[in-house]
């Protein structure tokens, strides 16, 4: 994994920040930034932490290449959450720009659900900002949840969307019935959405 570190910094700058506008020149700075953070997520060695790759030959030169990624982490409930339960937290979900729409995000959600299971884990949770559209689509298809929207105070100020938390029970056989989905009409338009 850390021979791929470089390559999964890039996928994560380019969909996070990507180099556009004034973006562009700091992109270098997004990426090494990246690169050290999760250089020292993985080197911390935690039981309940991996980077998930998806790996697929490049177009052009056909080499071995990383087009997707995901990280997952045990969150521990807060001291003032009694009756929480453990869960996996996803974060930095991110596929390469020119392999998106082609099932690599929703691969490695599946190998995120079922690597939570083999953990004894059986809750799933991330966020995911109120204007990305795709990303919510997938989420809801996998059944994922709303729980609650969270405000920041840039989107209190209208400067950056709103974030919903979305969370998922496992289960290890899967249901049979499509699951329940969230709508826009549960996120408060009050919120800059």
């Amino acid at each position: 994994m850390i021979a791929d570190l470089h390559e999964v910094a890039d996928v994560l700058a380019s969909s996070f920040y990507p180099p556009l506008g004034w973006h562009r020149w700091l992109h270098p700075l997004f990426r090494f930034s990246i690169h050290e953070d999760l250089k020292q997520r993985l080197q911390a060695g935690h039981h309940h932490y991996r980077c998930l790759t998806a790996i697929a030959p490049d177009r052009h030169s056909h080499q071995l290449t990383v087009v997707g990624t995901v990280e997952m982490a045990h969150r521990q409930p807060g001291l003032w959450a009694f009756n929480r339960s453990h869960q996996i937290y996803l974060s930095n979900l991110a596929v390469r720009e020119g392999c998106r729409r082609q099932g690599v995000a929703r691969r490695l959600l599946q190998t995120a659900e079922k690597l939570s299971l083999d953990w004894g884990f059986q809750e799933l949770s991330l966020h995911v900002m109120t204007d990305n559209t795709r990303a919510r689509q997938l989420y809801q298809t996998m059944g994922y949840q709303l729980q609650r929207v969270e405000p920041t105070l840039f989107s209190l100020l209208n400067l950056q969307p709103s974030r919903l938390l979305l969370k998922k029970v496992l289960s290890p056989h899967p249901p049979q019935s499509s699951p329940p989905r969230y709508s826009d009409s549960q996120i408060p338009k009050s919120l800059g959405y």
